[in-house]
């Protein structure tokens, strides 16, 4: 069983010592979203702050939850494959507009590890 994002947050910041109040200044990320998540309110945060989060920590969402790569793209295909043809609509805009804001503000993408995979 994969730990959820807020198992991971608790994680890191108790390993780090890291502050709410630190991560929302240096991410942008809201404060209210990250005390909730700290606190339990929520599980889980939006594509966009989880990779915020997880940068903070220098890592990529994957590292940050320790969950591998193929582990976390079965997961993801499970749980894509529960959605309707219109959720499935709106989940590919919504990730395709993460990406073109990431390519926009020149944020760094994460190298093709699959040709290491391979290996």
């Amino acid at each position: 069983m994969h730990k959820n994002f807020r198992d991971a947050f608790i994680e890191h910041l108790d390993r780090t010592g890291a502050k709410v109040t630190d991560i929302s200044t240096a991410t942008g990320v809201n404060k209210d979203s990250l005390y909730a998540l700290k606190r339990g309110t929520t599980m889980n945060m939006n594509v966009r702050d989880a990779i915020l989060v997880a940068e903070f920590f220098d890592k990529t969402v994957e590292e940050f939850m320790g969950v591998e790569r193929g582990a976390l793209r079965d997961s993801l295909i499970d749980q894509i494959a529960q959605l309707s043809d219109s959720e499935r609509q709106i989940f590919e805009a919504s990730l395709k507009a993460v990406l073109a804001a990431r390519d926009r503000d020149g944020e760094a993408k994460e190298p093709d590890r699959s040709a290491e995979e391979d290996q």
